[in-house]
């Protein structure tokens, strides 16, 4: 019988979201929707001999071809259906269908657990043991790590807030004392559910948006901390074993810009031996045992950063699942056979017509920017199916309206060996792009 299929949503805290929990602003963006839908090819170096990866969307065959010849072996699966449910494991659970591919694996291994994981799981007899939906929304909301960090520190910068007024009192206090507030949505998501606050007026402008909702019946649920300065943002991923054990993975290093994740790079050993002298990972030691507490086993990456001042905050978020933290650490195993790193990053961008996969592939390599080129280095395309998310299909001739552009998403991991190096290899992508009429987005 062959081994783990791989399978999940990357929007995960949609689903944990309470719907009667007021929102902050935000604008809908159909198009990247559409891309955080496809980003389970993400999942792909998860993989390894013998596992599979099940995707909503088609990944381009060049592409799979392409991460074979580099090492990156696996089985895939698709649903292949742009209208099917945006929930993948509910189209698994609810289909009258059985299907025999998907029921010759062992275990699944989900991004994470929403809803119809479990009955998925039950449905194809997979002999993976899971947490419960419900211990797995716990820990997750930004409500708990505040609370968590008090528990384990005896001290947290920020404050759980349940009404509109609440949300005021407070942050008229933290901006009073830090100049700025933050308030954070139990289960935003990069660059969405976060709102920086920096006057007065911005601050009673947003409670006055909560709080008709409030009188609409919605509740308040936030969690409100000062706006630091930060020296450098990472995350450490780690295992809780079925039995409470504890298993570390990986340190990440984490770029980020205006709240929103551009990109993950291993961290270096003597970094690591830095935080292990302050103590660092007897506390995610101690925060993995709660969380086992509380009913949650599995992955986890804990979001750290460390201040100008040299302030070590070691819990600012939880994300109770896979990451990408987890994807750029598997990476690395692979590329570590030719003893290499990369860094995983994406850009954001536009055509007008369906970029031909293949024939692009074809050029990166005759501009000696695939890995590996004459140097060993390059860049490692990650995705098809986020870049071509909002294209026409192959055989259908479509043009977006006047000015616009088809949205696509690229995620890659640059092995360099030195920054400028990296910077090269994006810039000439990125002529590769405009010189095909498409838009790059720095």
């Amino acid at each position: 019988m062959a081994n783990i299929l791989f399978a999940g949503t990357f929007d995960a805290e949609s689903y944990w979201r309470d719907e009667s929990l007021a929102r902050l602003p935000a604008l809908r963006d159909r198009e990247n929707e559409r891309i955080v839908l496809a980003m389970d090819e993400l999942l792909f170096p998860l993989c390894g001999s013998g596992d599979a990866l099940l995707t909503r969307f088609a990944m381009e065959e060049s592409h799979k071809a392409y991460l074979s010849q580099i090492g990156f072996t696996f089985m895939h699966f698709n649903l292949n259906g742009k209208d099917a449910e945006p929930n993948l494991f509910k189209t698994l659970a609810v289909s009258e269908d059985r299907d025999e591919n998907y029921a010759a694996y062992r275990y699944l291994s989900p991004f994470s657990i929403v809803p119809y994981t479990h009955a998925a799981a039950a449905k194809y007899g997979y002999k993976s043991e899971l947490p419960s939906l419900e211990a797995v929304k716990s820990v997750n909301s930004k409500i708990y790590s505040t609370q968590l960090s008090e528990k384990l520190l005896g001290e947290t910068r920020g404050k759980p807030v349940y009404s509109a007024e609440e949300l005021s009192v407070f942050g008229l206090e933290l901006l009073e004392k830090h100049g700025s507030t933050l308030i954070k949505d139990p289960y935003g998501v990069s660059g969405k559910g976060n709102m920086l606050i920096q006057s007065k007026t911005a601050l009673e402008r947003t409670a006055a948006y909560i709080r008709k909702q409030e009188e609409n019946g919605r509740s308040v649920a936030f969690a409100l901390e000062p706006y630091l300065e930060v020296e450098r943002d990472f995350s450490c991923q780690f295992e809780i074993m079925q039995g409470g054990a504890f298993r570390l993975v990986s340190l990440q290093k984490i770029l980020n810009r205006q709240f929103a994740y551009l990109g993950s790079v291993s961290m270096e050993k003597e970094e690591q031996n830095t935080l292990e002298k302050n103590g660092y990972f007897d506390i995610m030691e101690q925060a993995a045992w709660s969380l086992y507490r509380d009913g949650y086993f599995g992955p986890v990456c804990i979001d750290s950063m460390t201040l100008r001042d040299g302030t070590l905050e070691p819990i600012v978020e939880i994300n109770a699942r896979q990451s990408m933290g987890f994807i750029n650490h598997h990476l690395d195993q692979v590329l570590g056979r030719n003893g290499k790193k990369g860094l995983l990053t994406f850009r954001s961008v536009g055509f007008r017509e369906r970029v031909d996969y293949e024939g692009w592939l074809n050029e990166l390599k005759r501009q000696d920017i695939l890995y590996p080129n004459q140097m060993g280095n390059g860049i490692v395309p990650l995705s098809s199916a986020a870049l071509l998310a909002n294209a026409p299909a192959p055989d259908r001739e479509a043009t977006p309206e006047s000015g616009s552009y088809y949205k696509g998403r690229l995620y890659m991991s640059i092995v360099s060996d030195d920054d400028m190096e990296r910077e090269r290899y994006l810039d000439r992508l990125r002529l590769i792009f405009e010189r095909k009429g498409g838009k790059w987005h720095s």
